[in-house]
């Protein structure tokens, strides 16, 4: 019997493993296949075999020494890749067995290839579309897709995880902003998926050519990820008063682990956890890489391992976020935990022995943005120890 989209929406509005708490979600989900996944690595794959073989002399120990596991970095994957094109020796399946190939970004280093299994689209997508859903996307909504579709792992993958949700998706892709109005306007398209900073070209074309306000376009919900500075309330409601939708953090992720994994509800208090059952979360000190307890208050660098991924799984992948914890009871009926990207760990300085991250100078500009846009840059003139910084 064919699905309709109810079928579909409910499938994903009433998720078991958001209703769990992180204690609940550890024991009964998390560690066993997190046991099960380390076993399959350590066989599978000849990277980690390699990386490993000092430590441990078989899969069974690798569950019980966890946290002596030497930590995963980009650098490593990409030169792994190059040595070993084009997946690298992490590959733990057939080529046979690769139904789909996306690459990241390649913003702060070259891309890495990524290969994908049937599972893993799955995985991925149910991971995608519990967070669009979170973030307000419906079956009755038309969502305008604005991300590249070219082998980068948020074009399709996010177009699929938007579909997912039972809502009707436009594939525009980028470029051609002018034609993009066009069809917002054709289509009575109500939600668009995009970042935040391509809004300002939007409204430039909107009051310049078309000599109409931002909110006459009709949009109702905006999805934006891939960019910092949602979380910023003052940044937010800068952009839900000129364009009259409510604007949701809704798509953090990172495409060497998992697309996407982190949304905000419709409370905005930080980005739910939505990687329930395909990776295993640690926090930990970006200077020390001491372990911290993942709870309420705590700021750490992020750190993933997948727990439900045949081709590629990362273990103890060190993501370089800066996370800040928030509770876990929300008033949306989600548990698990909250969280907010504060910056990068490569972006942190120290200024008079305080831990400062760009995000925070942003917050302040933040004040300003009806005289700035909110673009700045932090000059470097001395070597550390900072007790001022030039902006």
């Amino acid at each position: 019997m064919r699905k309709t989209k109810n079928d579909i929406c409910n499938n994903i509005k009433d998720p078991t493993l958001e209703k769990m708490s992180f204690s609940e979600l550890r024991e009964k989900i998390d560690y066993p296949l997190l046991k099960d996944q380390l076993k399959y690595v350590f066989t599978k794959s000849t990277f980690y075999q390699r990386k490993y073989k000092d430590i441990v002399e078989n899969s069974g120990e690798l569950f019980n020494n966890f946290h002596r596991l030497p930590f995963t970095s980009k650098k490593e994957i990409v030169n792994d890749q190059l040595n070993n094109p084009p997946f690298g020796s992490g590959l733990c399946v057939s080529l046979d067995d690769i139904v789909r190939v996306h690459k990241t970004s390649g913003t702060t280093n070259r891309p890495v290839i990524i290969g994908m299994t049937r599972s893993d689209i799955e995985a991925t997508i149910t991971s995608g579309s519990r967070g669009f859903f979170s973030s307000g996307l419906r079956p009755e909504n038309k969502v305008v897709h604005c991300l590249n579709y070219c082998l980068w792992m948020g074009g399709y993958t996010d177009h699929a995880s938007l579909e997912a949700t039972g809502a009707t998706v436009i594939p525009y892709g980028v470029g051609n902003s002018s034609g993009l109005i066009d069809t917002i306007l054709d289509l009575s398209v109500d939600a668009i998926h995009c970042t935040p900073s391509y809004l300002s070209i939007l409204e430039n074309l909107l009051i310049k050519e078309i000599k109409i306000s931002p909110e006459e376009l009709g949009l109702k919900l905006g999805l934006f990820g891939a960019e910092p500075g949602l979380h910023d309330p003052l940044f937010r409601k800068h952009i839900e008063d000129k364009w009259g939708f409510k604007a949701m953090n809704a798509n953090y992720g990172m495409a060497e682990v998992l697309s996407m994994f982190g949304s905000e509800c419709g409370e905005q208090n930080g980005l739910h956890f939505m990687g329930q059952g395909n990776i295993f979360v640690e926090i930990i000190d970006p200077i020390t890489t001491k372990v911290l307890q993942l709870e309420e208050g705590v700021v750490g660098e992020l750190v993933i391992t997948n727990i439900n991924k045949q081709a590629q799984p990362v273990v103890r992948f060190r993501t370089g976020d800066i996370v800040e914890i928030f509770g876990e009871q929300c008033d949306c009926g989600r548990k698990g935990f909250r969280f907010n990207v504060v910056g990068r760990s490569d972006d942190m300085i120290v200024v008079k022995g305080v831990n400062l991250f760009a995000s925070l100078i942003r917050g302040r500009l933040s004040n300003f943005l009806e005289i700035i846009n909110g673009h700045f840059q932090i000059v470097l003139d001395t070597p550390p120890p900072h007790s001022t910084l030039k902006l």
